[in-house]
């Protein structure tokens, strides 16, 4: 069975979700705790740890990382509802923004972390598959995300409208990962003069080529800040870029012109007690709720929920299935220890001339029966296959291992 342990967008707020943001050598680390098959997936908006583990392991194994007594509420899917909610995921459906795309990626670089963790074993890899492939169809093949919504685009439209439009004014993107290069293009599409900070300038200026901006390193962050309009945030760092002192003596030799900061990394690039500096508006990802556009129609919307559920159906079948190997490799190995016995006591020269005789008439006998095992497991079928091994005389633990 998959089970799924986490939190999102939807169960927790913005102070527990960054509790859980691990950066990828900490979510190897867990992966590789976890006695079982595991796949991990953590965004600005969910941290979700999926395996054949049980429910109890999967808990634990993210409250030790977050040095977290057992106390913070995590939602639990087993079964299909979990195979369903990956599904989902990977199709935009459960983001913040309905339909974002960036998520398709999120969910591969995952599954090559769980694989490089020695984690990623035939069940998971197999559903890893089917929901890429899942989320491919969605966007092909309905609206969903056909307008390339983002968190980022949502923060340059609050920004735009606290301050009645960008055009002409200083836009700091810090940060040049994906999430900063699709922001600096959102803040050159609302005419505003881009400027990409990052810790490098060979990364500011890949960034900022992409949407005709400038580039800066950190070290030039104070200076930029007494002349900026708006600020989007979106780096990788476990601490605060921005405290209240440093936002309060940009602020003092602003002229009282205000500052607005959009900060959507997980953990916050901003200190929530820059809120109390005059001047100063911030919005972190909390708080771009309220602006986030309506998610497509029904129609829609139904649409990509159908080819969800059709996904979900084929890994089902899939994974039922697979109940019979067991019973088919304890069979196979009946017929094989039956062969040899058999052969043994034959000699001469006609010895392996009939050892290819019995090997063709032993795998004529079970092939319709081995498929059988296989159609009926698929549908559910458990008592068949108990039926089928008590008649077959395996006993649960010839090739069971």
């Amino acid at each position: 069975m998959v089970n799924v342990v986490g939190l999102t967008h939807s169960t927790a707020p913005l102070s527990v979700r960054e509790r859980f943001a691990f950066p990828p050598p900490a979510v190897e680390r867990i992966l590789r705790s976890v006695p079982a098959e595991a796949l991990m997936l953590v965004t600005c908006n969910r941290c979700e740890l999926y395996g054949t583990a049980d429910v109890p392991a999967l808990r634990q194994a993210l409250y030790d990382a977050a040095g977290d007594a057992p106390r913070t509420p995590l939602v639990v899917l087993q079964g299909r509802s979990a195979v369903r909610h990956l599904m989902a995921v990977a199709a935009g459906l459960d983001s913040l923004v309905v339909g974002e795309p960036q998520i398709l990626g999120q969910v591969k670089d995952a599954l090559a972390l769980a694989a490089r963790a020695g984690r990623l074993g035939p069940v998971l890899s197999r559903l890893g598959q089917h929901a890429l492939v899942c989320g491919r169809r969605v966007r092909r093949q309905t609206p969903v995300g056909s307008s390339q919504p983002s968190v980022p685009r949502v923060a340059v439209r609050l920004a735009r409208g606290v301050l009645g439009g960008l055009e002409g004014r200083t836009a700091l993107v810090v940060g040049a990962g994906e999430m900063g290069i699709l922001a600096a293009r959102a803040c050159a599409g609302a005419r505003a003069q881009v400027v990409v900070v990052s810790r490098t300038r060979a990364s500011a200026e890949q960034a900022a080529r992409t949407s005709g901006g400038h580039a800066a390193v950190l070290g030039d962050l104070d200076r930029l800040l007494e002349r900026a309009d708006v600020v989007v945030l979106c780096t990788g760092s476990s601490s605060p870029v921005l405290d209240r002192d440093r936002v309060r003596r940009a602020m003092a030799v602003r002229d009282g012109r205000p500052l607005v900061l959009v900060d959507i990394a997980v953990p916050r690039d901003v200190a929530p007690d820059v809120r109390e500096v005059a001047g100063v508006r911030l919005f972190d990802l909390d708080d771009l709720r309220p602006h986030v556009p309506p998610p497509p129609g029904p129609d829609a919307l139904t649409a990509a929920w159908a080819l969800v559920d059709r996904e979900t159906d084929r890994f089902m079948r899939w994974l039922s299935a697979r109940a019979a190997v067991p019973a088919i490799r304890a069979l196979r190995r009946r017929a094989d220890v039956i062969l040899q016995e058999e052969l043994d006591r034959v000699g001469g020269a006609d010895r392996e001339r009939l050892r290819r005789f019995g090997q063709r008439l032993v795998n004529r006998m079970l092939h319709h029966p081995m498929v059988r095992m296989k159609e009926h497991a698929a549908a559910g079928g458990e008592a068949y296959l108990r039926a089928a091994r008590d008649l077959l005389g395996l006993d649960g633990t010839d090739g069971d291992g």
